[in-house]
């Protein structure tokens, strides 16, 4: 078996983060009606990162999410990737919906949710061969599924949820994973499961964008935060963004009460 077309990230990891640069520029975006949802943002990531959307209910960090995973047009403003629109690479985007967002009812296994994350490099005619087979048993094999390939997704635990999908997600050979409230449900043991596992697909030359609410925990597992407030409050590491004047704007709060900000 020919493994030569392996994933870059897993075949060639963390010395090329600097290659690897997402540029988000002025970016607008409405809802109907007339409601910002928001309003200019604009900053850089690379491979190897971590990076939390942070703010309070409706400070629009699913929105943003949401445009750079394709799903909602900007109203101004464009995301690039190396240089190119993200419209035009969008295999290289992995969306993760919040898990309230998927119907665990539906029949269906492990294994063909993760296969799922070929479809975009099999396009309407090809079939899987093995090289596809391959890059989806690593996938489960990485995220820690082996032996649950055949189990219904409504039969797993919170945990193990998501990481069927984020497996879909490496399976897809996706640079970008777009994380819509992905520690929600969690008890603590799975919080740091999954903040662990995060943090190794950044190591391995993945970009990482989640949404995120603790500020006291963000530090813990992620290397930068994106204070929002509809526009952008603060960006950077976590440690110089989260701060008492930073979380008071952004939450409408004295300064004082910052500190009780969830």
């Amino acid at each position: 078996m020919n493994h030569a077309r392996d994933h870059i990230c897993w075949a060639h990891p963390a010395p090329h983060h600097c290659e690897h640069r997402l540029d988000v520029r002025g970016i607008t975006a409405t809802y109907p009606g007339g409601i910002c949802a928001l309003r200019d943002v604009s900053f850089c990531a690379h491979c190897g990162q971590t990076l939390a959307l942070m703010g309070p209910n409706g400070a629009g960090k699913s929105t943003l999410l949401a445009v750079l995973a394709g799903l909602l047009p900007p109203q101004t403003g464009d995301a690039l990737w190396n240089g190119r629109s993200l419209a035009e690479v969008r295999r290289e985007v992995a969306w993760l919906p919040q898990r309230s967002e998927v119907d665990w009812s539906f029949p269906i296994t492990v294994r063909t949710l993760v296969q799922m994350g070929r479809y975009p490099s099999l396009g309407p005619w090809r079939r899987p061969d093995d090289h596809d087979e391959y890059i989806v048993q690593k996938a489960i094999d990485t995220l820690g599924l082996t032996g649950l390939e055949q189990r219904c997704i409504g039969e797993l635990s919170g945990g193990q949820q998501q990481r069927a999908f984020l497996a879909r997600a490496l399976a897809q050979e996706a640079h970008i994973l777009l994380l819509d409230e992905p520690y929600t449900g969690l008890d603590h043991p799975g919080a740091e499961t999954l903040g662990e596992l995060l943090g190794s697909l950044a190591r391995e030359g993945r970009l990482v964008i989640a949404s995120y609410h603790d500020v006291r925990t963000a530090p813990r597992y992620f290397d930068l935060a994106l204070l929002m407030r509809t526009s952008i409050v603060a960006f950077g590491p976590c440690a110089r963004v989260l701060t008492p004047a930073s979380l008071s704007e952004a939450y409408g709060l004295p300064a004082s009460a910052s500190a009780r900000v969830p």
